[in-house]
């Protein structure tokens, strides 16, 4: 008997493109999920840019509103205070009240802030009402400024330094080789002025950090301006430069008594030898 012959489907040479197709589909949906991974938002990252700042910069953010609630109070201070002391909080709190007074026009539009508690007082002044770009000589705005300032410190005996910063961007000048040099003129700058001005040349000190120590992570323009400042603080004790100011408890010295003879032999010079 015959057999029927059973006729074999022709292969199709295009069947490739279905599993090629599936695969592009695949690869598409994996650099999409790659791309929204590494995607940043910028909402977030502000928020968390801000949360640190906050956190490593929680002291030197307490703002003082008014001069009153300083800090200062001898009631929450955990030792005793002797009349000195007391004598340097009130310096310390007459001092903020007449800037505050001073500079509320400033304060209010927020380019000067002022803040402190029972150790020190601090104003923060945003370079961009102090000098022009690049410059170290302060401009002709600045003059209202520190007239307030000089007015407000004068009647003080407690030490002041001003600290100069910057931001992250590089500067190269003849002048100015980097930032370290710029932010330690700009703080020069404003102490020679006190100086100029009648303030104790001792108490005053003058340092600059350059762009190493933000107040806020150098992510903007605006974050770029808030870290362009010079801070100026007026301490209550000790301050940095390892002096002490009048108002600074002064420990008692006791020098141990010496046993010394009332006549002092005078050192016979060895003699010579003879050629």
């Amino acid at each position: 008997m015959r057999r029927r012959q059973i006729k074999e489907d022709e292969e199709n040479p295009h069947r490739w493109l279905v599993s090629y197709a599936d695969f592009i589909t695949l690869l598409f949906a994996f650099f999409v999920v790659m791309y929204s991974i590494s995607s940043v938002n910028q909402g977030k990252y502000r928020v968390l840019s801000d949360s640190m700042s906050e956190a490593f910069h929680k002291q030197s953010n307490i703002d003082v509103q008014p001069a009153q609630q300083l800090g200062i109070s001898v009631q929450r201070a955990p030792i005793a205070l002797g009349r000195e002391d007391n004598a340097g909080l009130r310096s310390m709190t007459a001092t903020a009240a007449q800037i505050e007074d001073r500079m509320r026009n400033f304060i209010k539009k927020g380019q000067i802030a002022v803040r402190g508690n029972e150790k020190w007082l601090e104003v923060e002044i945003n370079t961009s009402i102090l000098f022009d770009s690049g410059s170290a000589e302060l401009s002709q705005p600045a003059a209202e400024i520190m007239n307030n300032l000089v007015e407000a410190f004068r009647d003080s005996a407690n030490p002041i330094y001003v600290s100069g910063y910057t931001d992250d961007l590089p500067i190269n000048t003849v002048k100015f080789p980097s930032n370290w040099e710029l932010s330690a003129a700009r703080a020069a700058s404003v102490v020679r002025l006190f100086a100029d001005a009648g303030i104790d040349p001792s108490r005053l000190g003058a340092v600059g950090f350059g762009a190493y120590r933000p107040s806020v992570i150098n992510f903007t323009e605006a974050d770029r301006q808030k870290n362009r400042r010079v801070i100026i603080r007026m301490l209550s004790g000790e301050d940095m430069f390892g002096t002490t100011s009048p108002y600074a408890p002064k420990p008692a010295v006791t020098v141990p008594s010496a046993n010394l003879p009332d006549t002092i032999s005078p050192v016979s010079e060895p003699a010579r030898a003879t050629p």
